[in-house]
């Protein structure tokens, strides 16, 4: 099977269901949020998973949203 978005995003909601959330392809990048509790378990899943095979990180960044309450703060992984 091709390694498209929607493929992509299957695997994960197959793999982690609902604790993923906000699903979106700006610019035709797959991006989606996790619990911070969960970070390290996507980001091994990405890794280890033999057909995603996600083997290199561009950047790792800090973003402030201070207009959402409760959720100012995130961290950005681009894979």
């Amino acid at each position: 099977m091709a390694l498209t978005n929607e493929h992509i995003k299957e695997k994960l909601v197959e793999k982690f269901g609902e604790q993923l959330s906000n699903f979106t392809e700006p610019l035709g990048m797959l991006t989606f949020e996790a619990p911070k509790d969960l970070n390290l378990k996507v980001l091994n899943f990405l890794y280890d998973d033999p057909e995603l095979k996600f083997r290199f990180l561009t950047s790792l960044c800090g973003v402030h949203y201070p207009e959402q309450k409760g959720r100012e703060i995130a961290v950005v992984y681009h894979l």
